[in-house]
């Protein structure tokens, strides 16, 4: 009888000791519990990163390149066990970007499905990516990373804090409070940081409709050329806005059809956009001191009162494929097009642009 009651004892304890471990790998697994409380070199925190990556979980670096300037290239995972939550990653650095880098590129894809901010810092996020542009005086003061480590500058570049969810998607209005955040860290050890760039950024809603006749974008009067319109390929179908006018603004033109191409049209009044794309080596002035345009790209900067306003077009590949499989020559009178109808928005004069 003695011995069996001192076996349960034995089992019990052994019970409740296994339990406690389990408890804590338990914690440990799925919980920050005495985990890092700084990433990416200091830039983020723990807690700001739990906020983006808005499941339960773990965090931890996966990646991690310093430099002996300020900036910074990380990555870092949020894992779970036993919870169901799928794993999520998050990779940021600090980046040298072409001035029109968020309009022009294909690596920032879809302008006009990111939420552009409204105050404070100039940046946007959408639910996958996200950047906020670094003071001008931060050239030269800041190390720069791409994907496979670091980067050279030139100085028509613009420096960045930008960050990519690899893996599940972000707290768009988390995201950007934590770019924000980040990109004052960097510009405060740089020293170059500006007065009210960490105020909390306010997002701007992104919209879908239908194309409206005469009206694409919400533009009274826009309408793409009959000519680039193709039967069965690429017809009037829906659209996507984001930002506001006067301020930053994207559209992108979702065409119906077998093509499945895209049109993106944006707008900047922004000086922190504007002023970088006025240095580069592309640009041609028009005649009267209206404005310049780029020879490489379907894009234009015009005296709008007392602004300098950008305009900028890109069509996605497969749009450009149907085209130019065709032989058609439309590009110059849809960008007439819309900055026609878009500069009126602006206050913008009538400008005559010059075929591309």
């Amino acid at each position: 009888m003695r011995v069996s009651s001192k076996r349960n004892r034995l089992l019990s304890a052994a019970g409740i000791s296994a339990l406690a471990v389990f408890s804590g790998l338990f914690f440990w697994w799925n919980t920050n519990l005495l985990g890092d409380d700084e990433f990416c070199d200091g830039a983020v925190t723990s807690e700001e990163l739990a906020s983006v990556l808005d499941t339960k979980g773990r965090l931890s670096t996966t990646s991690s390149v310093g430099d002996s300037k300020p900036g910074f290239s990380c990555s870092v995972q949020r894992t779970s066990k036993f919870l169901g939550a799928s794993p999520m990653e998050i990779q940021m650095r600090t980046a040298a970007q072409e001035p029109d880098f968020q309009f022009q590129t294909h690596v920032w894809k879809n302008p006009s499905a990111m939420s552009f901010f409204s105050n404070g810092s100039t940046g946007a996020v959408s639910d996958e990516r996200g950047w906020v542009l670094l003071p001008e005086t931060c050239q030269g003061k800041v190390a720069t990373f791409s994907p496979s480590g670091s980067s050279s500058q030139t100085a028509a570049d613009v420096r960045t804090v930008e960050a990519i969810v690899k893996q599940g998607t972000a707290n768009r209005a988390e995201l950007a409070k934590t770019l924000v955040k980040a990109a004052q860290r960097i510009a405060e050890e740089a020293g170059c940081a500006a007065d009210g760039a960490n105020e909390e950024p306010r997002l701007q809603a992104v919209s879908e409709a239908p194309t409206a006749p005469g009206a694409a974008c919400g533009l009274a009067g826009f309408t793409l050329p009959p000519a680039a319109l193709l039967k069965e390929e690429a017809t009037v179908g829906k659209e996507q806005v984001s930002g506001s006018i006067p301020g930053t603004w994207a559209c992108g033109m979702q065409l119906a059809g077998n093509a499945k191409g895209v049109i993106w049209f944006a707008a900047s009044s922004d000086a922190r956009i504007v002023d970088p794309i006025l240095r580069k080596d592309t640009l041609k002035d028009l005649p009267g001191g209206v404005g310049v345009t780029d020879r490489d790209l379907n894009a234009a900067a015009l005296k709008c009162g007392d602004k300098m306003v950008y305009f900028g077009m890109r069509w996605s590949d497969e749009y450009r494929s149907a085209v130019s499989d065709r032989g058609i020559s439309v590009s110059h009178e849809m960008f007439q097009s819309f900055v026609d109808s878009a500069g009126k928005q602006y206050q913008c004069g009538v400008v005559q642009l010059p075929p591309n």
